[in-house]
């Protein structure tokens, strides 16, 4: 059986899509991808041993600029490349996991009567899945509140997939390594996987007081941040920092509290790993998604709201403070959600509806 998978943008999109596509493989499966060329995704793919057919897609910008001139164009040059990949490859099942990189592919295989499914994991579903969603078998959802915008769809709430990860001992974590002692609070800061220049300004400036709480930084910086990020703290103790890896699960296991974006992937992976964590969303995000996101979040007791108006030294401090005062009810609140079966519920859905087509 073949799986064909459209993702790509940001690790949101593409390590749901990674952990679907590595089950479906474990049973059998062979699975290929579409995304865009010389991007995150097209390494990510190759890394794990995955066919990688290219296409080269814009994104639609919420600023009025020149760039647009160019989508249709593009959009119109991937849905041609897409309908001859699907051609050739003959896939028994299409799955496209939100954002504009799945935009053509779901197109295609609805103009090809292909199966299709989508996964979207955000409470507000982005506008491809909005759009095209409807055309799908089942919308696999992480959030009730999807539902809402995806009223003509058969969607399946099975929660946001991630990757596998292996048991850390902590008692066995060589801290020096870091930078980092055995007995700090750590608290990881996480600016998606593109980093956040303003997440990381504003730690920047609140670096001693944060270190005066008995507290240490694993910081995800991204990659276009991590230089200035490292000449900033000049090899200063308790700080440690990175630009990207598919190892986050490590570093998240070393931790106690984060200060995070609200993606659906990021939240994913906090839940997983028992996390409390400041919520900052990214305000540029389509149709303010991220707010929606930790909204919910904060209704289930998973951590506090700080928009990013809002963010300065000061309110980030209060904000750490709380959750390091309230620890316990936080992590109670964690231990409480449902472990995340998504990737094992969404293999099976897609294995079964297949076989039965």
């Amino acid at each position: 059986m073949r799986l064909l998978i459209g993702a790509g943008g940001t690790g949101g999109h593409i390590i749901p899509a990674l952990a679907v596509a590595l089950e479906m493989s474990d049973r059998g499966w062979n699975v290929n991808f579409i995304g865009n060329k010389h991007s995150m995704e097209e390494i990510l793919v190759h890394k794990h041993q995955f066919k990688f057919y290219p296409i080269q897609v814009q994104k639609i910008y919420r600023r009025m600029t020149l760039e647009h001139l160019k989508f249709p164009y593009l959009f119109i040059k991937s849905l041609y490349l897409c309908i001859k990949y699907m051609t050739i490859y003959k896939p028994d099942a299409i799955l496209c996991t939100g954002g504009f990189v799945s935009g053509p592919v779901a197109l295609s295989s609805v103009l090809l009567g292909e199966k299709l499914f989508f996964q979207d994991g955000n409470s507000y579903p982005g506008l491809t899945t909005r759009l095209m969603a409807r055309y799908s078998k089942h919308a696999f959802i992480a959030s009730e509140t999807a539902r809402m915008y995806l009223k003509k769809c058969n969607c399946i709430l099975t929660g946001n997939p991630i990757l596998k990860y292996i048991k850390l001992d902590k008692s066995k974590v060589n801290w020096n390594e870091f930078n980092l002692k055995a007995d700090t609070i750590k608290i990881f800061v996480i600016g998606g996987s593109q980093g956040s220049a303003k997440i990381n300004k504003i730690v920047s400036e609140s670096l001693n007081e944060i270190l005066d709480l008995n507290a240490e930084i694993i910081w995800q910086t991204g990659k276009h941040h991590l230089h200035k990020t490292q000449m900033l703290i000049s090899n200063q103790k308790g700080i440690f920092c990175f630009d990207f890896t598919d190892k986050m699960s490590d570093f998240y296991q070393m931790s106690d509290i984060a200060i995070s974006r609200a993606g659906a992937l990021s939240i994913a992976e906090l839940e997983e790993h028992g996390l409390p964590a400041v919520f900052i969303p990214l305000p540029s995000a389509a149709e303010n998604h991220q707010y929606k996101n930790a909204e919910i979040q904060v209704k289930k007791g998973c951590g506090i709201l700080l928009e990013q108006q809002l963010l300065t030294s000061q309110t980030l401090l209060q904000a750490i403070k709380e959750l390091i005062d309230k620890y316990q009810q936080y992590k109670d609140n964690l231990a409480n959600i449902l472990p995340n079966n998504a990737t094992k519920s969404i293999a099976d859905i897609i294995e079964k509806d297949t076989h039965l087509f």
